[in-house]
Parts: C-alpha cells; sequence; structure tokens
C-alpha cells in the first residue's frame, strides 16, 4: 500500500499534514485562534416529567441562544429523555429518543460544533436495562456523527474519552450513585496515558455531583457514594474539573485544587441551592478557557430566554449539605 503525504495551509496560517491512502480520514477539527478562547458551552437536565416527549421552551430558547454564541464545544451532564420508570414500554423510550434528536441533537448538528454528553439517571439508570439499551441503540447510531475526537470508545456511551483542541475529557458512568470498580480502572489507565499527561486541561463530566447542594438532593443516592475516594482520585489524576448535573442548580465550588460546576437544569424543575432565598431559575453556562492559560478558565453562566448573567458573587459563600462542605469559587 502507498501512502501519499500532503498537506495544506489553513486561513489562519496553520498547517495540517495528513497521510492519504488506506487510512480513515481523520475528523475535520475547527482550528482555534491562538489569541482567543476556548469556549465550552455546558446544559444539563433537559428532560421534563416521566415519559413527556416535550421540552420546556428554554430548552429551545438555549439552543437558539447557543447558535448565535457559536461555542467550540457543547457538553451535556445528562438526563436527555425522561425515562427512569418501570412502566415506560420501548415504544415509549423510543419516542422520547426520536424527540430528542429532532429538538436537541438535530439543531446542535446544525451549528457543526461537536457535542460530547454523560447519561443521567433518566437516560441509562443502572438498574434499568431497557433504558440503558435503548440509550445505547440511540447514541451507537449517532457516535460518528458528534465531532469529537475519540480517544477510547469502547464503552460508549457509558463511559469514553475524548480530546478537543488540547482539553481531555472523560465521560464517566455516574448515571447512579455507585461507579463501578470497571469504571475507576479505565478512568485510572486514561487519566495516566501520554495523551491525557500531555493536554493542557483534564475535565471528567458525571451525572451525579460530589456534594448536595439543594433541599430534595440532600440525601444518599442522591450524589456520589465514595464522596472521599472520589475527591484522592481525581486530585491524584490532576483532574481539573468535574461537571455534574441532577440537582438542577447552579453552583460552582473549588477544593483543594479540584474544580467542581454543579449545572443549572434547563428543562423542568430548577431547584433553590441549600440555605439561599433566592428563587429558583433554569440556567446554562459557558466555559471560557483562555489559550494563553488554560487551567485559569472562568464561567458566565445565563438564565435562558432572559440572558440574565448570574453573578458568582450572587451565590451563598457555601453550602452544607449531608455529606460535606461545597465552598463558591472567588474568581
Amino acid at each position: 500500500m502507498r501512502l501519499r503525504l500532503m498537506s495544506f495551509a489553513l486561513p489562519i496560517g496553520l498547517f495540517i499534514v495528513l497521510l492519504v491512502g488506506g487510512l480513515k480520514e481523520p475528523q475535520v477539527l475547527t482550528p482555534i485562534a491562538k489569541d482567543k478562547s476556548f469556549k465550552i458551552a455546558v446544559i444539563s437536565d433537559l428532560n421534563s416529567g416521566y415519559g413527556d416527549t416535550n421540552y420546556h421552551p428554554d430548552v429551545a430558547a438555549t439552543l437558539k441562544e447557543l447558535a448565535t454564541i457559536k461555542p467550540d464545544l457543547i457538553l451535556c451532564a445528562g438526563d436527555m429523555v425522561a425515562g427512569q420508570k418501570s412502566t415506560l414500554t420501548e415504544q415509549n423510550l423510543a419516542e422520547m429518543w426520536q424527540s430528542f434528536d429532532a429538538n436537541v441533537l438535530t439543531p446542535i448538528k446544525a451549528m457543526k460544533t461537536p457535542f460530547g454528553f454523560t447519561v443521567g439517571n433518566h437516560d441509562a439508570a443502572p438498574s434499568f436495562a431497557k433504558d440503558r439499551q435503548m440509550a445505547k441503540k440511540f447514541w451507537s447510531e449517532n457516535q460518528d456523527q458528534l465531532g469529537l475526537s475519540y480517544i477510547d470508545k469502547t464503552n460508549f456511551p457509558f463511559y469514553y474519552s475524548y480530546l478537543q483542541n488540547d482539553v481531555f475529557l472523560i465521560s464517566w458512568d455516574a448515571a447512579g450513585a455507585n461507579v463501578q470498580a470497571d469504571v475507576f480502572k479505565w478512568m485510572e489507565d486514561q487519566l495516566s496515558s501520554e495523551t491525557a499527561k500531555r493536554a493542557k486541561l483534564r475535565i471528567v463530566l458525571g451525572h451525579l455531583p460530589i456534594y448536595a447542594i439543594v433541599a430534595s438532593k440532600n440525601k444518599p443516592g442522591e450524589v456520589l457514594a465514595a464522596t472521599q475516594q472520589i475527591k484522592v482520585f481525581f486530585k491524584q489524576h490532576k483532574v481539573d474539573l468535574y461537571i455534574s448535573g441532577h440537582q438542577h442548580a447552579y453552583y460552582p465550588a473549588q477544593e483543594d485544587g479540584l474544580r467542581i460546576l454543579n449545572m443549572g437544569c434547563i428543562g423542568e424543575g430548577a431547584r433553590q441551592l441549600l440555605g439561599d432565598s433566592t428563587a429558583a431559575t433554569r440556567a446554562y453556562t459557558l466555559i471560557e478557557v483562555p489559550l494563553k492559560d488554560y487551567k485559569n478558565f472562568k464561567y458566565k453562566t445565563f438564565i435562558p430566554s432572559k440572558k440574565t448573567e448570574i453573578k458568582l458573587a450572587n451565590l451563598p459563600d457555601s453550602i452544607v449539605g449531608f455529606n460535606g462542605l461545597s465552598r463558591r469559587e472567588r474568581n
């Protein structure tokens, strides 16, 4: 087999070298100018009530706003459909995923923006085999249309890794409180890899949070069970950011070098933070990663439709849940 070496210039003066001839063509990645930031949009908890195929208007409003913002990557922290109910049939589940495809994934594909996600308890709860089968079927059909540069997709969609613009990302299976030992082993291998070591930022995306920050989730089963083990694991493997959903409340926290982004919802069921009298609201977040200093990333979080920014200074300094204290970010 003969290989031909080809090179071509990009508008901003960068060059890409490709090996052509018998090799699978790589995905085309949009280059990012070195004088700008890498913008990551994060959405979470899009679903409505059990079995519902409809989405709150703020889901469409958020996607419309993101189409204007033009982020470089969109992430979803889970709960994209409204499963996790034993009476739902395969037809019900199929209709929900069809609705997600039409109302969420198709508009994202139209933006031509890479899309990464993690499964939530309403997508693929560990004890709901039918839900997990349908989630796997849907995402397997869409795996190659997400614009992601996969590192390991063996266990896709439940846990997988990918690299986007020098950011190493892992979506792990945190749809339930107990993360399985084989997932931790896989995570260790991934985070110890040369690709992860060379990356300028490491992000883990999972549905359940580390700490409880809202009243209805302030109990075992609603957060990751092995709180201390997970914190130590993330620290040992130099994870910079853990993004989670499930609580439907925006709260960026920081502990021992680990930054923790608790995502608000854009679907039904926004919740108040523990001990806070501020009204609950839906929200999505933009993470701005400066290319000259990746680890100095900052958040901008907005209420959809209103386009109002939620300022860090207006959030509680700390939140005490049943399994620990969350301290708000300062920057």
